[in-house]
């Protein structure tokens, strides 16, 4: 099957990357939905099947979003950026957030135990097998949470090789929640991806922008804003 070069990909998606223009965090970010069509229109051509999610699939196995595979640490300055997949609240309180799936097993439903937040489709080979990774995930939410907080204290958390919920609660971050959240993501280790634009508000009062642009293993594009 074709791929579509990931440069392509966040290119139509009119966000930046080497070569493209666009201002990724823009009060003016085009309609999401009319920004994927052209990913959708080269799926289709490729023959792959469509899936929903939270319904009938549930989903991503997995909390959040800043863990040590392919260096998926989003930092700009001093913050990093922690996008929730899931609520915070519903994290286990013994889960490593760096080992990002929870999957379910003998002892419980893992992250399906706790409703997803976001909500969208992905695209997979027609005919392949039940868990077979997408080729292309497309996910937007209206009451997404974000956290940020210091990346020198999360290193510092990392030392152990475990980063728990309440380590994270314990590094005072600023907690928010984006009201307009757009990821694309492929998830494939030979084939990675993720773009991720979100605005929303903070428990302060104030705004915040993020866009991060993630290729293979390296940060390409990142922007945290903080706005009165």
């Amino acid at each position: 099957m074709s791929k579509l070069p990931a440069l392509a990909l966040t290119c139509t998606l009119g966000f930046t990357l080497a070569g493209c223009s666009a201002d990724p965090v823009s009060e003016s970010t085009p309609d999401f939905a009319a920004e994927t069509e052209a990913l959708v229109q080269f799926a289709r051509s490729a023959g792959m099947t469509r899936v929903t999610f939270p319904d009938p699939d549930p989903g991503i196995p997995a909390y959040a979003r800043a863990f040590p595979g392919l260096n998926q640490f989003f930092v700009d300055g001093e913050w990093l950026a922690i996008p929730f997949y899931r609520s915070p609240d519903a994290i286990p309180a013994d889960f490593n957030l760096l080992d990002f799936f929870h999957f379910p097993d003998a002892t419980g439903p893992g992250a399906f135990g706790t409703p997803l937040l976001t909500r969208g489709f992905y695209f997979v080979e027609a005919g392949a097998p039940l868990g077979t990774f997408p080729t292309l995930s497309v996910s937007t939410g209206d009451a997404v949470p974000m956290w940020f907080v210091k990346w020198a204290d999360y290193q510092a958390a990392m030392l152990d090789g475990t980063v728990t919920i309440g380590e994270v609660q314990a590094m005072s971050p600023l907690k928010g929640v984006a009201s307009r959240f757009n990821e694309t993501l492929k998830p494939r280790m030979d084939d990675h991806l993720v773009v991720i634009s979100a605005q929303g508000t903070l428990e302060d009062g104030r705004r915040f922008q993020f866009h991060v642009t993630h290729l293979d293993d390296t940060t390409r594009s990142v922007r945290i804003r903080f706005l009165r």
